[in-house]
């Protein structure tokens, strides 16, 4: 959720001073359908995989596909828009740590802090196969979502630090293209 959030922040700051959708109709990146395509799949690809009854396996497969594959456009573009560097090295963080866990890790501390039920959280996380609770046996535990995001309960989360900067990266790079000449 966070990410729609802050590529729409990026866009009503820049529309508030001065940008325009017009510029940001005319911003082209290279591979630029495999972006429009992929982003709001890979958000949704856990409840979509679910709905559709995909094995965990090939569900975990096709989920760092994409975001390899998304994490490839965005380095691709990223000599032209530097910020887009960020948003990719989010997206390849995110397929390192899940790679090497086989899915996810997600900090119950930090949704506690939340204030959501530990157990609740854990059950949640025991139906679903994109996500995991981080324990003791969990690698590159810095990368996992362990980043509490407070807000109304709608938006609460765990996040990770490569979410941010796949957020961020992409705020900043919709702000600057509706901005440009």
């Amino acid at each position: 959720m966070i990410l729609f959030e802050v590529i729409a922040a990026g866009l009503v700051l820049s529309l508030v001073t001065g940008g325009s959708l017009r510029r940001l109709e005319q911003e082209h990146l290279a591979g630029e359908w495999i972006l429009l395509v992929l982003l709001p799949v890979q958000v949704f690809w856990p409840r979509l995989s679910e709905a559709i009854g995909l094995p965990c396996a090939a569900s975990m497969i096709i989920w760092l596909l994409m975001m390899a594959a998304l994490a490839g456009v965005l380095f691709w573009n990223a000599p032209r828009r530097w910020m887009l560097a960020f948003a990719g090295l989010g997206i390849a963080m995110n397929v390192l740590v899940i790679g090497v866990n086989g899915a996810m890790p997600v900090s119950l501390k930090a949704a506690a802090e939340l204030g959501q039920p530990y157990e609740a959280t854990q059950a949640r996380l025991e139906v679903g196969c994109l996500h995991r609770a981080l324990d003791d046996e969990t690698k590159l535990v810095f990368l996992a979502d362990v980043i509490p995001v407070p807000g109304p309960s709608w938006h609460t989360g765990v996040v990770s630090v490569g979410d941010l900067l796949l957020a961020g990266g992409l705020g900043v790079w919709v702000f600057r293209a509706a901005r440009r000449a």
